[in-house]
């Protein structure tokens, strides 16, 4: 029974989330132009999700704040290269592109083994408007565009607060 209403409950988000005024971002839309091609896998997911998402995490500081009602739009794009598809370092050319012409700026990079992950934002008077999490591995690309209004603070426990091997396995 809770299976049914679990699925219920997501079939319901999904559909917001095809409701939900998209034109409304669509000037900062950095997954467009992937949406078609093969390989990837573009989402955009109600905030409500996202706090689904939320309560499996380990951290629990980042639910009981206000900070998820500053979300407005989430955005995921999963890639995983294959022989149809093009490389994993063309779709890095392509974002790299594409953050400099949607005027990104690089809050940090991390790097553990085969894998980088970077944060992005978009800052305007001193208020963070978007946030692109980046991680990319030898064969896979996935993104997190959250957009909102947050401070620099906000932004590191949103970062802190996501397990990408669950953003990952939504992709899946």
């Amino acid at each position: 029974m809770k299976k049914i209403g679990l699925i219920a409950l997501v079939t319901l988000l999904f559909a917001q989330s095809c409701i939900t005024d998209k034109d409304k971002y669509k000037e900062t839309d950095i997954f467009e132009a992937f949406e078609t091609q093969q390989g990837f896998v573009v989402l955009n997911l109600p905030p409500v999700l996202f706090k689904l998402m939320l309560n499996l995490s380990e951290d629990k500081t980042l639910i009981n704040s206000d900070l998820t009602d500053k979300i407005d739009v989430i955005k995921v794009l999963f890639f995983e290269e294959a022989k149809t598809t093009i490389s994993s370092n063309e779709v890095k050319d392509a974002m790299n592109k594409n953050i400099k012409g949607f005027n990104y700026n690089l809050l940090t990079n991390i790097s553990q083994e085969k894998t980088d992950v970077s944060i992005y934002i978009i800052e305007q008077e001193s208020t963070i408007r978007e946030v692109l999490v980046t991680l990319l591995s030898e064969k896979e690309y996935i993104a997190l565009n959250v957009i909102g209004k947050f401070t620099k603070e906000e932004v590191l426990k949103i970062y802190q607060s996501i397990n990408m091997q669950q953003v990952k396995s939504m992709g899946n």
